[in-house]
């Protein structure tokens, strides 16, 4: 018995027949492949697509909100904690800040403990901008923000301007040049530039120190964080004698004008110690003008001024020495053999070499001769024919190694920057420098300080600093003694001698002797004939080529002659005569050096009433 099929039953989905679409027949549903969903919920089952969808849009988008989330969890750990040193430091910057306390330059005295370079307070803003204490503490009390960026600062301070400006030198602003390879300075600081305080810029600059202070939101200092304090530099003790070194500014000053010169230099130093006295250098300048940075407009005239200012005429101007290098001529004639204090030579007021001819300068000034001379005479009337002959014995090689033993041609190493070497010329030098040979005539100009020879003042000095120390040349210097700035000594220096025991005593004993009678009646510095200080000394008149026939003006002399305790060198540039124009320079200053009374100076002369102006005992006797 077959069973009948149950409606709607179990067997459903077999018994549904719906319409064919293309033939409007009913057809099961059975045969179309497709499940009774889509027959009866089309719209469901497109909403189970449109869930599934949605499904990977909300995964994609959770992806990429979790992939923002952790990027800027990367980007704070990176600020939090890789570079939240950096960036706290950044904070602190704008809440802390450190202000430089620059440490002040040594102090500069001189042998009696006067000031020669000390500081003034300042403050500084950036580079170069200073402004005075005053003018800071008004910022202060005003609150002005610019306070905060102030930094304590100092300028440096020469009481004595121009006069001691060539000894001392001037600080200057460091260059970016500079700056490289050294942690020890800053732009904008300043450093010696010349003379002793760039000598000495290692001892005389201090350790800067620092303020570090918190400050608001304006730049207002709140409260004062932490003070470093700056190391001073240490103090300079020189053997200059600052009184001595105004006198003889001065006496140059006035001897330089009235011989309508525009240049010359005084040294001096103490021949038993090789301590310079004083050292000056015309034209000067204030070196104020250089270092205040307020003061830097006046400082363009001394640039453009055609005589050189900033040239230390005594350790780095170079000049014939005239007869001064007679004393040379001499030591090299004795100590050879060639002369001695027997020698006589008959003064022919000219002496001729083929067509050549050398004159005496006395009897070119006067037409006269002056019969046999001997070396005394010889250095005491600066007798040319002489010396003519005794180049002619030593021969130009001979005297340029003499010369050279005592400090010519070679720098002395004083400590001075720029210290020029001079030179003493030879035949070789003469071959590549002028093209021709050496001639006969040539030594002759040698022996008398004359030709291609130039020499310092500073060179000149030690010449007769050695004849004064019989026999021994300690090196000039200035250093005396460095201390702290508590002022306690750190070291006392002295110098032993860099020339000695080369000449035989007895040479040097003549040589002295013919100098003792330069200043006395008879000699060439008629100025001293009535000085009550026995002097010795050497006048000198160079000529160096001038087309109105100048000469540069000598006098090189020490005091007193026996035992003596000041040698002292006077050159005037195209001055004139040396006996006239350079020794009259020299006696204004020894005649304030040995007075006792330094405020009430009283003349030295056994006869101030004498003129010393008669033919056979005053001016016409010098050279």
């Amino acid at each position: 018995m077959r069973s009948k099929k149950r409606k709607l039953g179990l067997a459903f989905s077999d018994e549904l027949i719906k319409v064919d679409g293309s033939t409007h027949h009913l057809k099961k549903s059975g045969t179309s492949g497709e499940g009774w969903e889509e027959m009866l919920l089309p719209q469901a089952a497109a909403e189970v697509v449109e869930s599934e969808i949605s499904s990977w849009r909300l995964l994609v988008l959770a992806v990429l909100v979790l992939a923002a989330f952790f990027g800027l969890f990367l980007r704070l750990f990176q600020l939090q904690v890789v570079l939240g040193n950096y960036h706290q430091q950044l904070a602190d910057s704008n809440r802390v800040q450190m202000k430089i306390i620059h440490a002040s330059r040594g102090v500069i005295y001189d042998r009696n403990g006067k000031i020669l370079a000390e500081n003034i307070p300042g403050f500084r803003m950036g580079k170069n901008l200073f402004i005075s204490r005053d003018e800071a503490l008004k910022w202060e009390a005003q609150d002005n923000p610019r306070f905060a960026e102030l930094e304590i600062d100092n300028i440096r301070y020469y009481p004595y301007g121009e006069v001691a400006a060539p000894v001392l030198g001037y600080t200057g602003e460091i260059s970016e040049e500079e700056m490289k390879g050294s942690s020890s300075y800053r732009l904008g600081d300043r450093l010696g530039r010349a003379g002793i305080e760039k000598s000495y810029e290692a001892q005389l600059k201090g350790v800067d120190g620092a303020e570090i202070v918190e400050v608001d939101a304006q730049g207002k200092k709140l409260r004062l964080l932490r003070r470093i304090e700056p190391t001073p530099g240490k103090n300079i003790h020189l053997s200059l004698d600052i009184d001595l070194q105004k006198v003889a500014f001065q006496s140059l000053k006035k001897g330089v004008s009235e011989a309508k010169s525009c240049c010359g230099a005084v040294v001096a130093l103490d021949p038993q110690s090789g301590e310079v006295l004083t050292l000056v250098s015309l034209p000067s300048y204030d070196a104020n003008t250089l270092t205040d940075p307020r003061r830097i407009e006046e400082a363009a005239g001394y640039f453009n001024n055609e005589n050189a200012p900033f040239l230390n005429r005594a350790i780095s101007g170079t000049y014939p020495p005239g007869s001064t290098f007679k004393i040379t001529s001499a030591l090299a004639g004795l100590s050879l053999g060639k002369i001695n204090s027997r020698t006589k030579i008959e003064d022919s007021g000219v002496v001729s070499i083929g067509p050549y001819k050398y004159a005496n300068w006395y009897f070119t000034q006067y037409g006269k001769t002056e019969g046999l001379v001997d070396i005394v005479k010889a250095l005491q009337r600066s007798n040319d024919i002489f010396f003519y002959r005794v180049g002619e014995y030593v021969g130009e090689k001979e005297l340029g190694r003499v010369a050279k033993s005592l400090g010519f041609g070679r720098k002395l190493r004083i400590d001075l920057p720029e210290e020029a070497e001079g030179l003493i010329p030879t035949n070789e030098w003469k071959q590549e420098n002028i093209g021709e040979v050496w001639y006969p005539g040539d030594t002759l100009h040698l022996a008398i300080g004359q030709g291609f020879l130039l020499t310092t003042p500073l060179q000149v000095l030690t010449q007769t600093a050695f004849i004064a120390d019989k026999g021994s040349l300690i090196q000039p210097h200035l250093l005396s003694k460095i201390t702290s700035p508590e002022g306690f000594t750190i070291k006392e220096f002295s110098f032993e001698p860099i020339v000695k025991d080369i000449f035989k005593k007895e040479d040097l004993e003549i040589v002295g002797e013919g100098l003792k009678l330069v200043p006395k009646l008879g000699g060439t510095a008629w100025p001293f004939f009535n000085f009550s200080i026995p002097t010795a000394g050497k006048t000198g008149t160079a000529e160096f080529g001038d087309p109105e026939g100048k000469t540069h003006a000598w006098y090189t002399s020490y005091a007193p002659a026996e035992n003596p305790r000041i040698a002292l060198t006077v050159l005037v540039e195209a001055g004139g005569e040396g006996s006239s124009i350079a020794a009259p320079i020299a006696k204004e200053i020894y005649t304030w050096y040995f007075n006792d009374d330094k405020t009430n100076i009283k003349s030295l002369d056994k006869n101030p009433l004498s003129t010393n102006s008669g033919t056979e005992s005053g001016k016409t006797l010098g050279e």
